[in-house]
């Protein structure tokens, strides 16, 4: 199962990378041209959101059921190992926050009135997301 997890994890963040960049500069193109923000717009802002909180659920669940879970109790040993610390402190709370930022511009992006500053909340706050998930990526371990 987890061996499962882990490659749905990889694939999910794989589609998820191109769908926001895909989602922020259509915003942002729509934003620049005035364009209405429409039904596909919203599904478009939900299907990101909901892929974000996907992977943010199956993150935890390979976090705290995988091998980094014995380490839970050896946080002394985990602080003096960039590698540990990267995997099991850096990585999940980065993408916490980066999933929170997805939630902020959704949220505060349907409750604009106009739809340019619609566009304008929800590229800026994905493309917050977009920039803490892509620095905090373990790349190194891919491959």
């Amino acid at each position: 199962m987890y061996a499962f997890l882990k490659q749905t994890h990889y694939v999910l963040m794989i589609i998820l990378l191109v769908l926001l960049l895909f989602t922020i500069f259509r915003f942002a193109v729509n934003a620049n041209q005035k364009k209405p923000f429409g039904a596909f717009e919203d599904k478009q802002s939900l299907a990101v959101l909901i892929l974000t909180h996907i992977q943010l659920l199956i993150g935890l669940i390979l976090l705290f059921t995988g091998p980094w879970a014995q380490y839970f109790s050896q946080m002394g040993e985990v602080m003096g190992n960039s590698d540990l610390r990267f995997k099991i402190i850096e990585h999940p709370v980065t993408m916490i926050l980066a999933v929170v930022a997805v939630t902020i511009g959704r949220a505060r992006g349907k409750r604009q009135a106009d739809d340019t500053a619609k566009f304008k909340q929800m590229a800026l706050f994905y493309g917050i997301g977009l920039l803490l998930m892509v620095i905090r990526i373990p790349w190194s371990s891919m491959g």
